[in-house]
């Protein structure tokens, strides 16, 4: 039996439970981060047209400085990425959790991009509310994975229980 929670969906069929938790826009973030991308795209164009220039330009100095430019091509697309996930994340409407019996998936779709981290369910640890980040959390290994960012502190912790009671029946809260 699914729960009903305030603003999160909940979907299950035999290989997978869905869940849809909302995200609220964070404007200015967004409005950054699409002019950073902006920015990034026009200099990456004017980078390759300029490249493109200096490699056929004929002069004895071409070759090393079109080498130099591509170098900085190279970090100028690495910088991109970078940009263009983080305009992932703030431009997306919802968080959805796949939670497979041997992987969970926490996904931010934007149209068919978004970002998609998966992980092994046999190095996930039990959920558990950070109150720092005032959010739903696991750890996976070392690392802390915070998701939910926008729900309510009532409504993540009825999430968390429903995710514990399930996936991890046999946890006593005195482990922590």
């Amino acid at each position: 039996m699914l729960p009903s929670i305030e603003n999160i969906q909940f979907e299950e069929n035999k290989e997978r439970l869905k869940i849809v938790l909302p995200v609220k826009k964070q404007w200015i973030y967004l409005v950054l981060y699409s002019i950073m991308l902006l920015l990034w795209v026009g200099m990456f164009v004017y980078g390759l047209i300029f490249t493109w220039q200096i490699a056929f330009s004929g002069e004895r100095f071409a070759f090393v400085f079109t080498v130099m430019l591509v170098g900085l091509l190279y970090i100028l697309f690495r910088l991109g990425k970078v940009v263009w996930g983080q305009w992932q994340y703030y431009a997306a409407n919802r968080e959805i959790l796949f939670i497979h019996p041997e992987m969970l998936i926490v996904r931010r779709p934007v149209s068919i991009f978004g970002i998609t981290t998966a992980y092994d369910r046999a190095h996930v640890t039990p959920f558990y509310y950070s109150d720092k980040h005032s959010c739903p959390a696991f750890d996976y290994g070392h690392q802390h994975v915070y998701f939910g960012h926008d729900l309510l502190a009532d409504p993540a912790k009825r999430l968390i229980g429903y995710l514990n009671a399930r996936y991890y029946p046999h946890r006593d809260e005195d482990d922590d």
